[in-house]
């Protein structure tokens, strides 16, 4: 038994001694262009731009107004908490819900109202100013 420990004991004084002395210190040193950081901030305001313009939607329907009217109107009963709209794109009626920043709640939202509307896609849309 006294062999064991002091077995254990040679072996924590060996490893502590050589990862001790042969560790990596924490100097480090990184040279760059100035156009990297220009490059760089460049990219952080596009997408910034990017992500304060762009929502995903769900689309319920696209094609004649009376058709879209009553789809609008079975959304609006069915889903009360998702706001709906009617759009015109020539020459078809676009019923689009929601307005979701995140792309996986969308998806959540696309899975329940594709039970009532199974041809509803998540669609990827930037805000017009």
């Amino acid at each position: 038994m006294e062999n064991n420990t002091s077995g254990f004991f040679i072996l924590v004084l060996f490893l502590t001694t050589f990862t001790t002395g042969f560790s990596q210190f924490e100097n480090l040193t990184i040279k760059q262009e100035a156009e990297v950081d220009l490059l760089l901030q460049k990219k952080i305001a596009l997408d910034k731009e990017r992500f304060e313009t762009s929502y995903f939607t769900l689309q319920l329907y696209y094609g004649n107004p009376t058709t879209a009217n009553e789809i609008l109107e079975q959304s609006q009963l069915k889903f009360p908490h998702i706001p709906v709209e009617l759009s015109f794109e020539t020459p078809n009626y676009k019923v689009q819900a929601g307005k979701f920043k995140d792309k996986l709640i969308g998806l959540k939202t696309l899975d329940t109202v594709k039970r009532t509307f199974p041809s509803a896609f998540l669609l990827n849309r930037k805000q017009s100013e």
